[in-house]
């Protein structure tokens, strides 16, 4: 009898786990935020078909520094992809991402003296962009400067990440307002329609109400990390 007991308690506090942020308060149960994430999903999938389909200008500048910058860009082409995990065999979505090309109307030619090539190819590579470069010689044959040549394509990206042990869902952008990276960390339960769609206005640039919605990632009061 006290046998069974034990694994009753122990089932309850497994039970009570899932369903307790570690921040201490209350928070949706892994069902409903897998319901929230695949809601989101279908509504992302809906949305990128018609951008996909009237290829809407984007109202950013998306600027290299030093006067470089991609001119008239557009929304090219996006696809969404999902990712699961299992809780207690249960399967659930743990990422929700948007993969998309940004077109500018022409390439960027930037012209780089020797010390600063590497410098120039650290900033695009982390920026995702592709470029060749041409080393031009100067009269000793050394290289005189080295010309990059950029392709008009900007590879941007936005993912949902949920941690159904928090109740959090880090919402990572890449290239989508600006040539940057930032995270914002929003409350399972605020994952609904409104927020998503302030996130394609800010794709298109038409406002910046999505990034006042939720807190940069990894800076919420301690006080609702605590346990």
């Amino acid at each position: 009898m006290n046998a069974r007991h034990s694994l009753l308690e122990e089932l309850r506090r497994e039970y009570e786990a899932a369903h307790v942020t570690v921040r201490g308060d209350a928070i949706e149960g892994f069902e409903s935020i897998d319901a929230r994430m695949h809601r989101a999903f279908r509504w992302l999938e809906q949305a990128i078909t018609y951008l996909n389909g009237i290829k809407p200008a984007i109202r950013h500048r998306f600027d290299l520094g030093y006067g470089y910058a991609f001119e008239s860009p557009r929304f090219s082409h996006g696809s969404v992809s999902q990712q699961q995990r299992r809780i207690r065999g249960y399967p659930v979505l743990e990422e929700v991402a948007v993969y998309y090309d940004i077109a500018a109307s022409q390439p960027l030619t930037i012209e780089v003296v020797p010390g600063w090539v590497a410098f120039a190819e650290k900033t695009l590579d982390a920026f995702g962009l592709q470029y060749d470069c041409q080393r031009v010689e100067g009269e000793n044959g050394g290289m005189h400067k080295c010309v990059f040549t950029v392709p008009p394509v900007i590879p941007a990206k936005v993912s949902f990440r949920a941690s159904y042990e928090t109740g959090l869902v880090t919402v990572a952008l890449f290239n989508v307002d600006r040539l940057d990276r930032v995270s914002l960390e929003f409350e399972s339960s605020a994952i609904d329609n409104t927020v998503l769609e302030d996130l394609v206005r800010l794709m298109l640039g038409r406002d910046a109400n999505f990034l006042r919605r939720a807190p940069l990632s990894g800076l919420r009061p301690a006080a609702q990390l605590a346990a």
